[in-house]
């Protein structure tokens, strides 16, 4: 009776947990098709890029690594070795196209003109490339709990779009706050940047939660290959808040960038613009 008390908080927040990232990997497909469908409509090439983002990283990438990692939550879920490398095979490809995706709309948007935006966009884009085919060469996809250098230079190129689009949208928002002062700017769309920039900074926050978690295990258990429920299970619950509140962060900054509620316009049009 105790251990099942003990239990059940953990398995209450595990459960807000899920359906908060279920919820973000359906909201990415919504905003992503709606994208999509309006660059169609606009001829937008930055509109495109960021829709077909949400859609194949957002949702198809995402979906992929919860499906991969299931069993670590439960031994229950646990995939066959084959299984668990084609999903994991499958979602270093899909990322790499929708972090591909991220670097052009990010470029076109903020640095059009830029050859040292073009030059960022290529070697980001052809590093993740080839950490993709190192690992599929040097581990197969297995699914490890700490994998090879190939899978951590890919890690580190996926923040580095997180990080790049959010300097780029603070800095823009800094400049269209003092347009915005002179009464030449939009307050909502002046917003948009902040929360873009802001969303940014907690996505890559949250990609940091899971090499935390990987290195704490190893450290633990003192293997990189095996997982030991008995071991991971207590820092799954460890992390789970900290991932469940970034999460939640990123859920409300997407639906108050591209969803604003009236209530919300409204508020952003009674405030006084900012002095310079």
């Amino acid at each position: 009776m105790r251990c099942a008390e003990r239990r059940g908080g953990p398995e209450v927040l595990e459960a807000v947990s899920g359906l908060v990232t279920v919820g973000l990997v359906v909201l990415s497909g919504i905003i992503g098709l709606r994208l999509v469908r309006r660059a169609q409509r606009d001829d937008s090439g930055p509109v495109l890029f960021l829709g077909l983002y949400f859609l194949v990283y957002g949702a198809l990438a995402t979906g992929l690594s919860l499906a991969t990692y299931v069993g670590w939550s439960s031994a229950a879920l646990a995939l066959p070795d084959r299984v668990a490398r084609i999903l994991n095979g499958a979602f270093f490809v899909t990322a790499t196209v929708g972090m591909c995706c991220l670097l052009l709309f990010t470029r076109q948007t903020f640095r059009p003109e830029s050859a040292a935006a073009r030059t960022m966009v290529w070697g980001i884009g052809g590093l993740m490339t080839l950490a993709t085919a190192l690992l599929a060469a040097t581990e197969g996809f297995e699914v490890r709990v700490v994998n090879g250098p190939a899978y951590w230079v890919h890690f580190v190129a996926r923040v580095a779009c997180w990080v790049w689009v959010a300097g780029e949208s603070l800095a823009y928002w800094t400049k269209q706050r003092r347009r915005l002062a002179l009464g030449l700017a939009d307050p909502v769309v002046t917003n948009r940047f902040l929360l873009w920039g802001v969303w940014g900074i907690v996505i890559a926050l949250l990609a940091f939660s899971d090499p935390v978690a990987r290195f704490w295990y190893y450290t633990v258990s003192g293997t990189a290959t095996q997982w030991i429920p008995a071991v991971g299970r207590p820092i799954i619950d460890a992390t789970i808040p900290i991932a469940c509140g970034l999460n939640a962060a990123v859920l409300v900054l997407m639906v108050l960038t591209f969803f604003p509620t009236a209530a919300y316009r409204r508020w952003l049009l009674a405030r006084p613009a900012p002095t310079r």
